[in-house]
């Protein structure tokens, strides 16, 4: 499905054309810097990165999902903010 031979073909330079636009993300701001839809150079991917990259997202990914499942402070707080919400000025202030 990879096509390495095809790599050099297009540019994946970060062409910066919302410069003027510093610390603020719009809707096309991918598009703004790397219009050919990918980033780096992909003339040096091989296997063995790939490899290496794809198996740490998908262990960071699990553990994200397992931390996730563990976690009890979200649905307390979440419990916390909709019930105060109901009534916001008898919130503790």
């Amino acid at each position: 499905m990879v096509h390495p031979e095809k790599a050099g073909q297009q540019s994946g330079v970060d062409l910066d054309r919302l410069k003027n636009l510093p610390n603020v993300y719009s809707g096309i701001w991918w598009y703004a810097r790397y219009p050919n839809h990918y980033s780096g150079d992909g003339t040096r991917a091989n296997a063995q990165a790939g490899e290496l990259i794809l198996n740490s997202v998908v262990e960071q990914f699990v553990k994200g999902i397992q931390n996730i499942k563990a976690d009890k402070n979200v649905p307390e707080l979440q419990n916390q903010f909709f019930k105060e919400a109901d009534n916001p000025l008898d919130t503790k202030q």
